[in-house]
């Protein structure tokens, strides 16, 4: 018995070992790096991105800095991957079955669900300082289009993505509207084993295997 468990545990790593995967860096040209990653800073709010996931993570914490509330209109801000828009807001009442459009891109990996009487704020409230977090998607949503190895520019990245935020100091969104676009593109791309893939791990990088 403990000899099967150990070969078994022996193939398991040798099939890791030689599954394809790579590891793909994030760049941004007008966003500072800082220790725990990219991070975007203005009077208002402070945004701080982590991309590492297993075809990485399009997740943010939003900061408030200032003594009054900050209201973010889901439907116009979005996560922009190659110039395609994917509002940050979906209605689901009353929904049973649905399939997503951009199912593929959602970091929860749920291709067809149950849901019935969800239904998402599509205002997100954030308190005098305070911080929401959203980790709706996946940057990217088969590995086929991180495959070729490299190291790129913002002009022939294979993906270049944005965060375009909406929001006002008002609810109801009368008066003065400010909007945030933070853009970023995939500057490398590399070979690496699956089963050292956690060795790489930080905020600024994420992997992407072979999809069987």
């Amino acid at each position: 018995m403990k000899l099967t468990i150990l070969l078994l545990l022996f193939l398991i790593s040798l099939f890791s070992s030689c599954v394809q995967c790579k590891l793909i860096t994030v760049s941004s040209e007008n966003i500072p790096l800082r220790f725990k990653g990219y991070e975007f800073e203005n009077d208002s709010i402070r945004i701080n991105y982590r991309f590492w996931g297993y075809k990485g993570k399009m997740e943010f914490d939003i900061y408030n800095k200032t003594d009054v509330t900050l209201y973010f209109d889901w439907k116009i801000s979005a996560f922009i991957p190659n110039d395609k828009m994917i509002s940050y807001y979906e209605d689901l009442t009353n929904i049973e079955g649905v399939k997503y459009t951009y199912r593929q891109y959602r970091s929860s990996g749920t291709n067809i669900a149950k849901r019935v009487a969800k239904n998402q704020e599509r205002i997100g409230v954030v308190p005098p300082h305070s911080l929401i977090t959203n980790s709706q998607y996946k940057l990217v949503k088969k590995y086929v289009e991180v495959f070729q190895n490299g190291i790129f520019n913002n002009v022939n990245t294979p993906l270049r993505f944005r965060n375009y935020l909406t929001f006002s100091t008002n609810e109801k969104f009368d008066g003065k509207v400010s909007t945030i676009d933070n853009i970023f593109f995939v500057s490398e791309i590399k070979k690496i084993s699956f089963n050292k893939a956690n060795f790489y791990k930080g905020p600024t990088v994420f992997y992407a295997s072979y999809d069987f």
